[in-house]
């Protein structure tokens, strides 16, 4: 009994591993395309919004078809699945005679032609090989949002067969689509893969009939920094003083009168006045008196006396 229980367990553990495997090698992103690595990070997130969310696998293994042009059959499966048709009801015999019963594409045909999408090319046929172009995939995206075009509003474009330039006016005003680089729209083209793409992502937004993934880019590794060198010390600059600026007396603004009073008159003051100014009074000058002036008598010049004789002294 214990070895009939390990082995059940191991049998148990064997199958768990290998669904994880295989849930791991159907996750597909656009990294396993190797047409898809050359696009950009906002367009690879849109692929794989839609390829996460089993809209798109790709045509080969390790090949999205990026540049190929999608056929009818293609864009029947793309449109039933972004705006969620119903197919468990689609008839297990088609509509269309060039449709065979067990074609893949069957459900999906049927499930755009309830839906009103399309009708197929006339005389029964639904042309399932036949290409897309961009002015029928106009109207399949108007149509499939639930949108018609507007009989007075199209677009002036030679480019748009005139029955597809009100479908195609109300494309570019949703903007699914957009004009070529030379400003037309190119509708009798045929429409690639890529903007098969681009286009249902904006329609299924739009439509919001199944759960779309956001697009998250892959991260940009950021570089680090090179160390940045100091700058060299300098002198600050002595700061010079700005002027400052004398502020302008500010005007008294004068009383507003209030309408219906009369303002009182304002009385002049008399005016004030001026004392005549007296004349300086002048001082006399003193004059000192005059000094008196004494006459001068001659002297007699003084005559010296003769000198005292020697006296002998006594023995």
């Amino acid at each position: 009994m214990r070895l009939k229980g390990w082995i059940a367990a191991l049998a148990i553990c064997t199958a768990i591993s290998l669904t994880g495997a295989m849930t791991a090698l159907a996750a597909k992103t656009s990294a396993d395309f190797s047409d898809l690595k050359d696009l950009d990070a906002a367009t690879k997130a849109k692929f794989d919004a839609l390829i996460a969310a089993g809209v798109f696998n790709g045509v080969d293994e390790g090949k999205f078809g990026l540049k190929e042009e999608m056929n009818r059959a293609q864009f029947a499966k793309v449109a039933s699945l972004i705006f969620g048709l119903k197919m468990d009801d689609a008839p297990q015999t088609s509509s269309f005679k060039d449709v065979p019963s067990d074609s893949f594409a069957l459900p999906y045909i049927e499930a755009v032609k309830a839906a009103g999408i399309t009708d197929g090319v006339g005389e029964g046929k639904f042309d399932p090989a036949g290409k897309v172009t961009k002015e029928q995939l106009a109207t399949f995206l108007v149509r499939g949002l639930g949108q018609s075009a507007d009989d007075k509003k199209k677009v002036d474009d030679t480019t748009v067969s005139d029955w597809a330039k009100g479908y195609v006016a109300a494309a570019l005003e949703l903007k699914l689509l957009s004009n070529n680089t030379d400003g037309t729209f190119g509708g009798k083209g045929n429409a690639t893969r890529d903007l098969l793409v681009v286009t249902s992502y904006e329609a299924a937004k739009q439509a919001d009939k199944i759960d779309l993934p956001s697009p998250s880019p892959s991260p940009t590794v950021t570089p680090s920094p090179a160390a940045t060198p100091a700058p060299a010390r300098t002198s600050s600059p002595t700061a010079t003083p700005v002027p400052t600026e004398t502020p302008e007396p500010t005007a008294t603004p004068e009383p507003t009168a209030t309408p219906g009073e009369t303002e009182p008159p304002v009385e002049t003051p008399p005016p004030v006045e001026t004392p005549e100014q007296t004349p300086p009074v002048e001082t006399p000058v003193e004059t000192p008196p005059p000094v008196p002036t004494f006459p001068t008598f001659p002297f007699p010049t003084p005559t010296f006396m003769p000198p005292m004789p020697t006296f002998l002294p006594v023995p």
